[in-house]
């Protein structure tokens, strides 16, 4: 039954926001009452459950549909990163983006603190590599240029921004690179570097 919430979840989290793992903020009310059902009181296993195909209007894209038919990916972390609060200050923070690996890796001082997977831009929308600097942070960000499948800006929560319009952000990770360039962390990730990192640290995106 675990299994079933978790792909549930993870169904009506790629239905109502196209990327984010789960919506932030809210949805407007007039479109939160539309989940009130929530997810079938029976879901058929994990591995036949499938997100519906976005019909929305808008900005849906081709990748953002070629998502949703994917086989759904437990979002579940097994071991959490650690509380930001108890570690000490660090003079230098840096993220690490690897796109050949699908993960990231954030160091403090040199030393590496925490790592994870993470899905980076599908291949008509590949995410920029180089060497940048944290520009801005949002932690409720909605994007400008996509929307989710009720026609609303799709949510980006806790949002570093490292070039022009794209972002590292809280979302959904089918297990592939699957987004319009942002770099996708999983929810507990996505906290943590928030909370560690500031304006101006840097950022590394690289095979």
């Amino acid at each position: 039954m675990k299994a079933h919430r978790i792909a549930a979840a993870a169904a009506l989290s790629l239905l109502f926001t196209a990327c984010a793992y789960q919506p932030y903020p809210p949805l407007p009310p007039e479109l939160a009452a539309r989940q009130q059902a929530g997810p079938p009181s029976a879901p058929p296993a994990p591995q036949a459950f499938a997100a519906p195909r976005p019909t929305g209007g808008g900005n849906v894209s081709v990748a953002a549909r070629r998502e949703a038919e994917m086989p759904l990916v437990s979002q579940e972390v097994e071991v959490p990163p650690p509380d930001p609060a108890s570690l000490p200050a660090a003079d230098k923070r840096q993220l690490d983006i690897r796109l050949a690996e699908q993960r990231f890796n954030y160091f403090e001082d040199g030393r590496l603190v925490w790592t994870g997977p993470i899905s980076s831009g599908a291949a008509e929308h590949p995410t920029p590599k180089g060497d940048f600097r944290l520009l801005s942070k949002d932690i409720d960000k909605r994007s400008g240029s996509y929307t989710n499948f009720f026609d609303q800006p799709t949510p980006m929560p806790y949002s570093l921004q490292f070039i022009g319009p794209y972002f590292i952000h809280e979302g959904y990770l089918p297990g592939e690179p699957a987004s319009h360039g942002c770099v996708r962390l999983r929810y507990e990730d996505a906290k943590f570097v928030y909370a560690r990192m500031r304006v101006g640290d840097r950022i590394v995106v690289a095979d």
